[in-house]
């Protein structure tokens, strides 16, 4: 009797574990998978900064935050790489392709500018752009800092981009320039 209680024990302690064990595996294949698949999504990962901009066929999404709700909307970049330009647009909120914007009609076309790059930096580049916006002459800055990436809850999109500093009329201002992962 004595025998069987411990042979019981040793396989309930022994089955115990063995679940634990398993259940730490599960969870770890369920954290590793939803990563992997946001980073084939991320429209920045792998490439310079550089290169996210201006391969990117979509709109890239200025604002003070990821989140910050603007009462003017929020400028809407799409970069040109063949003939170096920029248009500008006004829209209302993040969409996750252009076509969805142009569907929403929500393209306010302030403008298209002329851009460069005013250093050979790759990962931290300086944009300078100039042109027109609303028929006033313009230009401005736009250094990238850094990347950043999360969440646009207005629409339920993840984002991903980088920290940049506009320069607008000798006024700094810290800003996101974003695009939706797809």
């Amino acid at each position: 009797m004595k025998t069987s209680k411990s042979l019981a024990v040793i396989l309930i302690t022994t089955a115990g574990l063995g679940l634990i064990l398993a259940g730490c595996g599960k969870s770890s294949n369920k954290g590793s998978n939803p990563t992997s698949k946001t980073s084939m999504q991320n429209p920045t990962k792998d490439k310079t900064a550089k290169e996210a901009l201006t391969s990117n066929d979509n709109l890239w999404y200025m604002n003070g935050s990821i989140n910050y709700k603007s009462k003017t909307g929020i400028d809407a970049y799409k970069f040109d790489k063949a003939h170096n330009t920029v248009t500008i647009y006004s829209v209302g909120k993040m969409y996750k392709t252009y076509d969805d914007a142009k569907k929403a009609n929500d393209l306010d076309k302030q403008g298209t500018l002329k851009y460069s790059f005013k250093n050979d930096s790759a990962e931290n580049p300086v944009i300078y752009m100039k042109g027109k916006l609303s028929d006033i002459p313009m230009d401005q800055t736009v250094s990238v800092k850094g990347k950043v990436s999360g969440k646009y809850h207005a629409s339920d999109l993840k984002v991903s981009g980088f920290k940049v500093v506009r320069n607008l009329d000798n006024d700094d201002a810290k800003q996101v320039l974003v695009t939706p992962g797809h």
